[in-house]
């Protein structure tokens, strides 16, 4: 379902196929024998009509591919993550498609849920690969989407499209949103934003695709809140019956998600403090986003940089001076590029920023904590993923840009992300192999139990553990 156009011009010699990635000056040639059958089988494939979809599956399979790589046990050894275990599959194991009514931390979460639905269909003890095959395609998804025929209008650059996907693949920072299901709806809105500014469905197997995705991502979180301005944003510039179809769509989930938090505000933990002030945001600024954009987490904690032993953490004035600064370089730079920038750019600070912003205003706190504290000591957590994404969308602009000053400031920090953040990383740890044996063998025992057997299973990365009662 995500047609793509990747392979730019494509001219059709005797015996050889020609690919040219337009602005990237890279041709690929890919010779064909149509004496043997895969020589065949490549010539009747390049023949078939757009509707099959074969090109927009080999890109989503190699963008699968590409972020399984990060770490490759994420299949070999899936187990549940977090909420997962502790309410996804338990909650549709013992209440079945109602579940889907069954709101969680205050708002409605149809991804997670309808993901646990499908793993009932199976047993218990393949149950967390199901979760771990969704979570890697709907992270796949927005880069495989980047590089479709739709986002040509939008973003008319192949070339800037590939690297936003490949940025978007190897992004640092990735340790808490990494392919597990309970965070894929920080990767969901970033496929519904593409398909916001996308060009109108050709066919009906791409209206339903839209519409699909926008429903279940809006009903997923409370992102339709922050992509509701973004949507109106580009109705109003493009006036076409369909964007007002998908701007209705994210209104509606959006007002839906909004009367569910009203109603359900008690489960996020009002009351919490903010515990604002000037260094916190600074660290939260400067360490946690702009800091593992550019460097890298893992550089970050290995050289004893994060809260409570980095320079912000000395005592003295200066460092917070000097972050202020830096801070408020960061904001212009920023306003520079929403101001400059083309309509989908514009659309996609919106989002982000406007995200970030709430999440200063009501996050989930940490016990104990207020809440800028909370996502001070933390790194690589997931309200600095879109905000991250952000700032390495804007430094891509800053590079095409015809402003040499911002021109350079722009490759010279996405030098730093690609030369030292991308590599530090990249590879994340592997999970633990104890608690997929665990796991296996609980679910076993699990198998043979007599019905009301009430059973713990091992959830990743706490050890507090599922429990189940057998139906």
């Amino acid at each position: 379902m995500l047609n793509t156009d990747l392979q730019g011009d494509r001219s059709k010699t005797r015996g050889s196929w020609m690919w040219s990635f337009n602005g990237l000056g890279i041709d690929i040639s890919l010779a064909v024998d149509r004496s043997n059958p895969v020589g065949r089988v490549l010539s009747r494939l390049n023949a078939m009509p757009d509707r099959f979809y074969w090109r927009a599956m080999i890109v989503t399979a190699i963008a699968m591919v590409c972020v399984w790589l990060r770490c490759t046990t994420i299949l070999s050894h899936a187990t549940f993550w977090g909420e997962d275990g502790w309410v996804w599959y338990p909650t549709c194991y013992n209440q079945g498609w109602t579940c889907l009514l069954v709101p969680h931390s205050g708002y409605l979460q149809t991804e997670s849920m309808l993901t646990a639905l499908v793993s009932q269909w199976f047993s218990l003890i393949n149950a967390p690969n199901v979760f771990a095959w969704v979570a890697l395609l709907i992270q796949a998804a927005p880069a495989a989407f980047l590089l479709s025929h739709r986002m040509a209008e939008a973003i008319p650059s192949k070339g800037i499209r590939l690297v936003l996907a490949a940025l978007l693949i190897a992004i640092p920072g990735m340790q808490e949103v990494y392919v597990n299901t309970t965070d894929s709806q920080w990767h969901l809105p970033l496929l519904a934003f593409l398909i916001l500014t996308a060009a109108a469905p050709r066919n009906t197997v791409e209206k339903i695709f839209d519409t699909l995705v926008l429903v279940i991502s809006g009903l997923s979180g409370p992102f339709s809140v922050f992509l509701a301005l973004p949507a109106l944003l580009w109705w109003f510039y493009r006036r076409t019956p369909w964007n007002v179809w998908r701007a209705s769509l994210v209104i509606v989930t959006a007002l839906i998600q909004i009367g569910v938090v009203l109603a359900h505000q008690a489960s996020r933990g009002s009351g919490v403090p903010m515990g604002a002030t000037i260094p916190t945001f600074d660290t939260i600024m400067m360490v946690k986003i702009i800091g593992v954009a550019t460097i890298g987490a893992q550089t970050i904690v290995t050289n004893f940089w994060d809260y409570g032993q980095g320079w912000l953490s000395s005592g003295h004035p200066w460092p917070v001076v000097v972050a202020t600064i830096l801070t408020l370089l960061v904001i212009a730079l920023t306003v520079l590029a929403f101001l400059r920038g083309p309509l989908i750019l514009k659309g996609f600070l919106i989002f982000a920023w406007s995200e970030f912003a709430a999440s200063l205003l009501d996050s989930l706190p940490l016990p104990g904590m207020t809440m800028w504290h909370a996502l001070e000591i933390t790194i690589a957590y997931r309200y600095a993923f879109h905000p991250i994404c952000a700032w390495l969308v804007v430094l891509v602009a800053c590079a095409a840009s015809g402003i040499r000053p911002a021109r350079w400031i722009g490759f010279a920090l996405l030098a730093c992300t690609v030369f030292v953040a991308i590599p530090a990383d990249w590879y994340l740890n592997p999970l633990p192999k104890q608690t997929y044996r665990d796991f296996h063998h609980d679910a076993k025992v699990f198998a043979k139990a007599k019905p009301g057997t009430t059973m713990s299973f091992p959830v990743r990365p706490m050890n507090t553990p599922m429990t189940l009662v057998k139906n």
